[in-house]
């Protein structure tokens, strides 16, 4: 087994993508969530064309304004699991989301049958986001 030091989080290899009909909203919950935007770019009626968020733990997703003309984000809802160093970081997480305007806590903070510990939220678009502890194989 390869052990593996990073002294900051190695740059994403899979980015999850989403969609948001209203962009800021969709800013302020992944800010919410703990995420830093990194990147947008927006024409000047405010649509957002691209833009990118990274996890402090490391990972990232790439998300846009939903609905424009030709959109493959407008055909529906997206899912993205977000890995956490610890259960401070998954409780702050949800905290940081929990109340705001369409928001549906699915499931509260508990500890998977694979040892994750975990949550899941609808956002205000349907998307589907689960923030847990286990960090992958």
């Amino acid at each position: 087994m390869n052990q593996h030091t990073f002294t900051t989080p190695p740059p994403p290899t899979v980015w999850p993508s989403v969609g948001f009909t209203n962009p800021d909203a969709g800013i302020a919950f992944l800010e919410g969530l703990g995420f830093v935007v990194t990147a947008q770019y927006r024409d000047e009626d405010g649509t957002i064309q691209h833009a990118e968020a990274r996890w402090p733990d490391g990972g990232g997703v790439m998300f846009g304004s939903r609905g424009k003309p030709g959109d493959w984000r407008a055909l529906g809802p997206s899912g993205c699991y977000v890995a956490c160093a610890d259960k401070v970081r998954v409780e702050s997480a949800l905290a940081g989301v929990r109340g705001l305007e369409g928001v549906e806590v699915l499931a509260e903070p508990e500890l998977t049958s694979y040892g994750s510990f975990q949550f899941n939220v609808r956002d205000a678009d349907a998307n589907l986001w689960s923030v847990g502890t286990y960090l992958g194989e």
